[in-house]
């Protein structure tokens, strides 16, 4: 509860991985902090608890990162390797991913800041181990990843739990079902306090920083019309309900730069019959990726993208997307017998529809069994003969039809055919705040608003066009550490 009046050196608005790193880091420099939570304990972090718990950094090996294992082995396993990974490949894949939109001065601060900023939650007792993906066994050889190199122990909810554990043990106040409402300014433009909406009513924390940490606006539909387009009201959150914009819309208000891709988010085709918000217990079960091992047809059975652009860790953002665009935002990925012993595992969770023909199968979807037969042969007279080999880029392309599919091309010509029903699901936003390299949102005119911080989600230009995996944990937590210290000292 919070109370009238109450006064905070630092107020840092969300509870999730940022948020957590700028309270521990504001405490570090002396300040009294308050968090403010508008979720319940149980459901506490934003999009963290649904996060895997990678964390991309700069390392110089798996020697060099056996010291954050939360139970290194005394001796590791023969055979074990893992490269170095250096500011450089940092850069060059951060700038791949983004076409070079990231804005240089945030990326140059995070790639440096990474890997002091993982030893520094490593000693506040945040436990890491290698991600689930690696499995070592004795006298196996075994090349671990070197991108992502270690993951928060229990993953995105260890992570919460590990950051507010070390946030009590150093006296840090976790208010929680308290909703900020607005940002208030003294007459000289500096942010002096917080208005809260909780049980009780409405309250005014006096502070002296705020620091905002609260996430995208992924889980507010009309942002998500007005900022990413028609069509994205009907997209699945894949994430936290709570993160509805809240932040953006109180800087704004108090004159902070919109930055970033605002029309950008992350995305990814999930089952039709995904929750319409996160459920920790089945939301990484939902994502449909094995698209290109296939075709994908909309409800009048006509295909609109190419399946096999490239990977689907390349390309399924876009195809998210596209998959909204469609009438119903739906869409139907159809597969054959030769590629369904290839699906990934989250396949088995979904329900798909299976026939013995095409028309049998355009029969139960309720489309016209003509168009969705036409679609196919159309394919089938440009695809291959052959078996899938998923893990490479075969160049089995399509030449004629439009559009066309430029790998895995293989005829969809051996039953049962199988159609899974999908749509696109949003994870979180790109678009936010404009800060500098300490953190301090920028007004219009690119001057620090006094008083005011941001971190996480939250920060536009990081992420433009897509993500990085394990990036956006990493730049929450070095930017909250930076904030927080910044705040401090307001």
């Amino acid at each position: 509860m919070a109370d009238d009046g109450a006064r905070f050196d630092v107020v840092v608005v969300g509870a999730g991985n940022a948020a957590l790193c700028a309270a521990l880091s504001a405490r570090d420099a002396g300040a009294s902090v308050v968090v403010l939570e508008k979720a319940p304990a149980a459901e506490q972090g934003g999009n963290c608890p649904y996060t895997g718990g990678g964390f991309r950094f700069t390392h110089d090996g798996y020697e060099d990162v056996r010291s954050l294992q939360s139970e290194p082995a005394e001796a590791p396993p023969q055979g074990v390797s893992m490269a170095p990974y250096t500011a450089d490949d940092f850069r060059e894949h951060l700038t791949s991913v983004t076409f070079g939109d990231v804005d240089h001065e945030l990326m140059e601060v995070l790639i440096a800041q990474s890997r002091p900023t993982v030893d520094w939650m490593h000693q506040k007792g945040v436990e890491f181990e290698l991600p689930s993906s690696s499995r070592l066994s004795a006298g196996v050889p075994s090349v671990i990843p070197n991108t992502v190199a270690l993951s928060a122990a229990r993953s995105g909810p260890g992570l919460v739990q590990m950051l507010t554990s070390a946030s009590r043990r150093n006296g840090i106040i976790v208010l929680y079902e308290t909703k900020m409402l607005r940002l208030l300014q003294d007459g000289r433009g500096k942010i002096s306090s917080v208005v809260v909406q909780d049980s009780d009513g409405i309250h005014d924390i006096q502070c002296g920083g705020v620091v905002l940490a609260c996430g995208g606006f992924e889980a507010n539909q009309e942002m998500r019309i007005k900022y990413l387009g028609q069509g994205w009201e009907r997209a699945k959150v894949r994430g936290a309900k709570y993160n509805t914009g809240d932040g953006h819309r109180a800087a704004l208000d108090v004159g902070a730069k919109p930055f970033g891709q605002w029309t950008g988010c992350h995305a990814t085709p999930i089952d039709a019959d995904a929750p319409d918000t996160g459920v920790l217990e089945v939301t990484d079960a939902m994502p449909r990726r094995s698209y290109p091992l296939g075709i994908m047809v909309n409800v009048s059975g006509l295909r609109f993208l190419d399946e096999g652009e490239g990977f689907a860790e390349q390309t399924f953002v876009k195809v998210g997307r596209l998959i909204l665009e469609q009438e119903r935002s739906l869409a139907y990925q159809i597969f054959d017998g030769k590629a369904m012993p290839h699906l990934e595992a989250r396949y088995g969770t979904a329900r798909g529809t299976k026939a013995d023909s095409i028309a049998e199968l355009a029969a139960t979807l309720g489309m016209s069994a003509g168009i969705l037969q036409g679609t196919v042969d159309a394919f089938n007279a440009e695809a291959h003969d052959g078996d899938y080999r998923p893990r490479e880029l075969d160049g089995r392309a399509t030449k004629r039809i439009i559009p066309p599919k430029s790998n895995w091309a293989i005829k969809l010509d051996a039953p049962p055919f199988v159609a899974y029903a999908v749509t696109g699901g949003i994870t979180y936003t790109y678009g936010g705040l404009r800060i500098n390299t300490d953190a301090q949102v920028l007004n219009m005119e690119d001057k620090p608003i006094p008083g005011l911080y941001a971190a996480g989600e939250i920060v536009g230009g990081i992420f433009y066009h897509n993500s990085l995996r394990a990036a956006g944990l990493m730049h929450g937590s070095v930017f909250g550490k930076i904030a927080g210290a910044n705040a401090a000292q307001v």
